[in-house]
């Protein structure tokens, strides 16, 4: 994605103003054009829109000059930064407003698919990236975060020299070579089982030879009927 920053001012001193500016800031030349021609077509190479170009042209009619910045989607930032400094200068309305216009970009993959980029810094990178002043441009850079962070010293609750942890706070060992004491039950008995001998006659838990309570009640366990 590339934003076009186009913008009509009063004068080509002002329209070049801005884009020195930019040029300071890292802006590669290939990405600013300033146009004093009255040329929708001229204007249109620059990669402004039809309808932006003819308004252009159409109020260029004494010495104005358009001044266009094609800035890509990275760096972070850069398309912002072209807009601020566009509009700190006075433009003219030619009844457009500010003409910020997105363009989506296709990839050329004939271009790459024979071989690495040849002779290039970076794989992978725009030819008016590299040299330019927005090798400085990193997303960490646009976010204030450091991209290389200094070796800090360890912190001192790190234990040093391969000990364990637990070595430093008990000093028993780690591991015993003591043999161990069977816990299983000498004798063939089973683990966990029951030491009742299988001799002992169990209780029964009925009343064996008791009357029923009917009986002991004097009462009729059948009713007769007549």
């Amino acid at each position: 994605m590339t934003t076009v920053v186009s913008r009509l001012y009063d004068s080509v001193e002002a329209a070049t103003g801005v884009a020195d500016q930019l040029r300071a800031e890292g802006f590669p030349d290939s990405t600013i054009s300033v146009i004093t021609a009255a040329d929708a077509g001229e204007i249109m190479k620059a990669r402004v829109s039809e309808r932006a170009a003819a308004a252009y042209a159409k109020a260029m009619t004494d010495g104005q000059a358009v001044f266009v910045c094609r800035a890509p989607f990275t760096p972070f930032g850069a398309a912002r930064r072209a807009m601020e400094l566009a509009d700190a200068t006075p433009m003219v309305d030619a009844g457009i407003g500010k003409a910020n216009e997105y363009v989506r970009e296709e990839a050329q993959l004939e271009n790459l698919t024979p071989s690495i980029l040849p002779n290039h810094p970076l794989m992978m990178t725009r030819d008016d990236y590299v040299g330019s002043g927005w090798s400085g441009w990193r997303a960490t850079h646009a976010l204030g975060w450091d991209t290389v962070i200094r070796r800090r010293e360890a912190p001192k609750n790190l234990i040093r020299g391969g000990r364990y942890m637990s070595r430093g706070f008990w000093p028993g060992k780690l591991l015993s070579d003591k043999p161990r004491k069977s816990s299983v039950y000498s004798g063939g008995k089973l683990f966990l089982s029951s030491t009742r001998s299988v001799s002992t006659p169990k209780k029964s838990s009925i009343l064996s030879g008791h009357p029923r309570i009917s009986e002991k009640f004097g009462f009729k366990t059948i009713s007769e009927r007549p």
